[in-house]
């Protein structure tokens, strides 16, 4: 069983556990230093690094403790600072960066050189520092790290390390670039133990990245692409023989295909306005499916046209069981009823489907008859529902 804890909760804890590690009354016996290594580091787990350090000054037994560390987090937000700064104010944020940074530094240069879980890592990227997150990236490598979380928030574009995209021991890799300066990916990501990749701001459309880039995570079970910027002419392939789960979420609308192997596929996700998704073989794996279709601010084509492609997307996967349409897909797909009817699809195995409406229409929101008859002609056991959410989510 996971248990989810919040930041704030997390921050509650730690407190709770310096203050009670650092009570000085003798009348009080104390038993968590008295427990095994292992697990007092599974307790200092919970604690963001700098927390974890903090510790050494409780007493000789805690002292060496933190240098054995298998999680690593580096949070920049968090860091404790002598004063409360202004983010705009170039100055301070750069005096608070020198002092991050210097952490990290030492961190990593008293460490123990054991194997490494976990490193997690939020953080301004300026030229100045970029050594230091390449240090850390290949230090994390070295140490043959099974989990690694970076989110950048950069105005420049951070080249990572070449020994960072062939990592053997990476398992989990979560990757998030920012708004404003999209992650610049390699021709080939050769990682043969990763089963779950996480990748946020990016674009496939450079002339550094071939369309198979992925194809070198033989292992990849989970596969989450978020704001793609653009998909590249030469369009995009994922070919991934034990895949199961796939999001993909586009920013822009864009005219390359989308090719997809994934015999194991059951789950797929997507949000935004889609280029044209194409599957060599129509996966009759494929159980549940969720399609947020936007409307774009502006058609490069005929809103027919957009339309039209949007039917076809949506009957590469007729072979689901499960359906989960966005209340703006529903709008896309209703601007031309006509459309619906001229292309009818077959959904021989769809059992549920589920409508979702943000929580500020759910009022005013009708089903339209033509959807309706669209998916119910095709099955005579489904059931349709309504499930409202935030706009946040």
């Amino acid at each position: 069983m996971r248990c989810m804890v919040s930041k704030g909760q997390m921050e509650d804890f730690s407190d709770m556990l310096l203050f009670t590690l650092g009570r000085r009354n003798m009348t009080i016996e104390d038993r968590i230093s008295k427990l095994p290594d292992g697990l007092l580091l599974k307790i200092m787990s919970f604690l963001n690094t700098k927390q974890a350090v903090q510790t050494c000054v409780l007493s000789k037994r805690w002292k060496p403790l933190w240098q054995s560390l298998p999680n690593l987090v580096f949070d920049f937000d968090t860091f404790p600072f002598q004063q409360e700064i202004d983010d705009e104010d170039q100055e301070e944020v750069e005096m608070k960066m020198c002092s991050f940074s210097n952490f990290i530094r030492q961190v990593l240069f008293r460490r123990c050189p054991t194997d490494l879980v976990k490193v997690c890592v939020q953080s301004h990227i300026y030229d100045p520092h970029c050594f230091l997150v390449d240090g850390l990236l290949c230090y994390a490598v070295k140490h043959n790290v099974q989990q690694l979380t970076f989110h950048s928030r950069s105005d420049c574009q951070y080249l990572f390390p070449e020994s960072f995209w062939t990592c053997q021991s990476l398992t989990s890799l979560e990757l998030k670039g920012s708004d404003w300066m999209p992650m610049k990916l390699p021709t080939l990501l050769a990682c043969p133990a990763l089963k779950s990749l996480h990748l946020s701001h990016f674009s496939t459309a450079g002339p550094n990245f071939e369309p198979t880039a992925f194809s070198g995570c033989l292992n990849l079970e989970t596969l989450q692409l978020f704001d793609i910027l653009a998909v590249g002419s030469e369009g995009l392939c994922i070919d991934a023989l034990k895949l199961t789960s796939l999001v993909l979420s586009f920013a822009f609308l864009g005219d390359g295909k989308v090719e997809i192997y994934a015999p194991r596929l059951t789950t797929f996700k997507y949000s935004g306005t889609p280029p044209i998704v194409c599957l060599t073989d129509h996966l009759a794996s494929v159980d549940n499916v969720y399609f947020d279709i936007k409307t774009p601010p502006r058609f490069r084509h005929s809103e027919g046209e957009y339309v039209l492609r949007s039917i076809n997307t949506l009957s590469e996967f007729r072979h689901a069981k499960s359906l989960t349409l966005s209340s703006s897909t529903v709008q896309v797909l209703t601007k031309f009823p006509s459309l619906l009817d001229q292309n009818p699809l077959s959904f021989a195995n769809l059992k549920h489907m589920k409508i979702k409406v943000k929580k500020w229409e759910r009022d005013r929101f009708e089903m339209p008859a033509c959807i309706l008859n669209y998916f119910f002609n095709n099955s005579a056991i489904l059931r349709i529902w309504m499930d409202s959410f935030e706009d946040s989510q």
